[in-house]
């Protein structure tokens, strides 16, 4: 029987052409660890039963860079620059009334489960890079967002967005 590690490896190796697949679970938890810790059996079983867990626990949400508007690119912390799903059924929906090639990425929430809204803190404000790993880090209160700011890069500005169901 395959492992995670196994179904990783094969869909990574595959040839040019081939047009298999991987469930977007196992690519967004691999995608996680540095580039080195992807060829790491033990390594990527590990983060992707992690990332397994903390799906169940609704302690993910999937992310939409919505930063484009009538011609106009909004910025971070307008209201909609970002959608923020519970789950990727919730993000399915919407795209498939709203934009049917839209592509949603799965980010961890720190501190438990994403309830109406999650707090965002970006390295980078103006980086368009959904999908990197360390692109923002989300949060499940202000005060936690607030706490983890103060420690690690005082006086930077956190968001709050809503959660779609």
């Amino acid at each position: 029987m395959s492992d995670a590690f196994d179904r990783w490896a094969e869909w990574r190796h595959k040839p040019r052409r081939d047009r298999r697949s991987i469930p977007a679970e196992l690519y967004a938890a691999v995608m996680s660890l540095p580039e080195a810790d992807r060829s790491d059996r033990q390594r990527v079983n590990e983060v992707v039963r992690y990332h397994d867990e903390a799906r169940r626990e609704g302690r993910t949400v999937w992310l939409y860079l919505d930063d484009y508007q009538d011609g106009k690119t909004r910025a971070i912390g307008e209201p909609g620059w970002i959608k923020v799903f519970a789950s990727a059924d919730a993000a399915d929906r919407w795209f498939k009334e709203n934009d049917p090639e839209g592509v949603a990425w799965e980010y961890q929430v720190d501190g438990g489960r994403a309830e109406e809204s999650v707090w965002l803190y970006s390295p980078d404000p103006g980086s368009r890079g959904v999908g990197d790993a360390d692109w923002v880090r989300l949060f499940v209160s202000k005060e936690s967002a607030k706490e983890w700011d103060e420690a690690n890069v005082p006086k930077r500005e956190i968001w709050e967005y809503p959660v779609q169901e």
